[in-house]
């Protein structure tokens, strides 16, 4: 039983996947959709764009935990996340069911210039009992995966800002 409990704990967790981009462009009306994908040990952080269904990039995640929503009336609720050893930020999070969704070039903006200079990230939020509980992801090929998402949804002032000039 030892040797077994030894072994198992000898066995790394594989590397992270890295971040997978795609992006479509729709038959008809020429609209480009666009996300990247982190799949990390079950959990998912998403980027996206959508101009058919709301404006800029937005950050997505999913959780195995239902999570609590800010009250009855509003969705939004603080998340905290923090990048490798900075600083943790608090934001405003639109949580729905067992995801959570931020918004906004700034806060976006933060974030993605976090993602693409960091090795891990890990989310804190709130499940239903308002019990903490963290999501954390190793970060794998990121910032090639963002310029290319950027550049698919025509943020060009926002990769300018996270990459320089072209």
């Amino acid at each position: 039983m030892l040797f077994a409990a030894l072994a198992l704990a000898a066995v790394e967790a594989p590397p992270p996947r890295p971040i997978t981009v795609e992006v479509v462009r729709d038959a008809i009306t020429d609209s480009v959709s666009a996300s990247a994908t982190l799949l990390d040990a079950g959990q998912r952080l998403t980027l996206s764009c959508d101009r058919a269904e709301h404006y800029g990039v937005r950050v997505s995640f999913s959780s195995p935990h239902w999570m609590a929503r800010g009250s009855f009336f509003s969705p939004e609720r603080p998340i905290v996340y923090r990048f490798d050893s900075q600083r943790p930020r608090r934001h405003i999070w639109d949580v729905r069911d067992r995801g959570a969704i931020l918004a906004g070039r700034s806060r976006v903006g933060r974030f993605l210039h976090g993602l693409i200079t960091a090795e891990r990230l890990v989310i804190r939020a709130r499940d239903v009992e308002d019990h903490p509980f963290d999501l954390s992801f190793r970060i794998s090929g990121a910032s090639a995966a963002v310029r290319e998402l950027l550049e698919a949804c025509g943020e060009t002032r926002l990769r300018t800002r996270l990459y320089g000039p072209a």
